[in-house]
């Protein structure tokens, strides 16, 4: 009895996949000449799974902006957010770290 419980408990743990960690990026947008672009922009990313949007900052130009996610590593990446934004016509990048 003694032993069963611990293995029970190993098998349980066993079964339970691995966390997954947020991640969070700033991704730039270009190309976004009126509200709608950056709605549809938004609307891109939203259809990847997991992917929030926490922040939209102005870009450098007048046509461009920043969005700030965050993902599950799991379920998502930044080529995939970048390509669904990509798939409606918008030019899209992932920043380096530090950079908005």
């Amino acid at each position: 009895m003694k032993l069963l419980l611990p293995a029970v408990i190993t098998g349980l743990l066993a079964a339970v996949p691995a966390l997954a960690d947020e991640q969070r990026i700033n991704i730039s947008v270009s190309e976004l000449t009126c509200p709608s672009c950056a709605y549809i922009a938004a609307g891109s990313m939203r259809s990847v799974p997991s992917v929030e949007i926490v922040d939209f900052l102005e870009g450098q130009r007048w046509d461009e902006g920043v969005f700030v996610v965050t993902y599950d590593d799991q379920a998502a990446n930044p080529a995939m957010i970048v390509q669904a934004i990509m798939a409606n016509g918008y030019p899209a990048e992932v920043l380096p770290a530090g950079d908005s």
